[in-house]
């Protein structure tokens, strides 16, 4: 167990109380050879993840991608396509998530190993595992060029 798990767990019996509504962002991001660059976290349950993070108050949700980006894997991008957005109910809390499309404009990948466990860059046919559930829906929306909604899958 790291340090992380019980902050955590005080934080979710805090989102019983108060459900708070929160601003997420997941950024998907394509290396030259069309392959997406995935994130494992070092805390929770350790699925895979799109690259992404929480929203600041005082940030609009593409400028928020483009920090939570940096923060997580030294990269440089900037915000190409809002893919959809999905309300996030795991945790006990309502998230918004904000899907974007995004361009490597600089940087190097390099991982915040206090938070990213392991990092990827994973073909379409060839996910990596455990996934995060709702990422094959935002793909499958991605790669069909319409904006997803709704309720993000568990």
């Amino acid at each position: 167990m790291n340090w992380r798990d019980p902050a955590i767990f005080i934080l979710r019996i805090y989102w019983r109380i108060v459900r708070p509504r929160t601003i997420g962002v997941r950024g998907i991001l394509q290396d030259d050879e069309g392959r997406i660059l995935f994130v494992r976290h070092s805390y929770g349950k350790r699925r895979w993840f799109l690259p992404g993070g929480g929203g600041d108050g005082n940030e609009s949700a593409d400028e928020s991608m483009v920090r939570e980006m940096r923060e997580e894997t030294g990269l440089k991008v900037e915000v190409t396509r809002l893919v959809g957005v999905y309300l996030w109910l795991e945790s006990y809390k309502r998230d918004n998530i904000f899907v974007f499309e995004c361009k490597q404009v600089g940087g190097e990948l390099q991982v915040d190993r206090g938070e990213i466990a392991d990092s990827g860059w994973f073909a379409l046919d060839d996910l990596p595992q455990p996934l995060n559930p709702g990422t094959r829906r935002v793909l499958a929306d991605w790669q069909s060029g319409r904006t997803g909604f709704g309720h993000w899958p568990k």
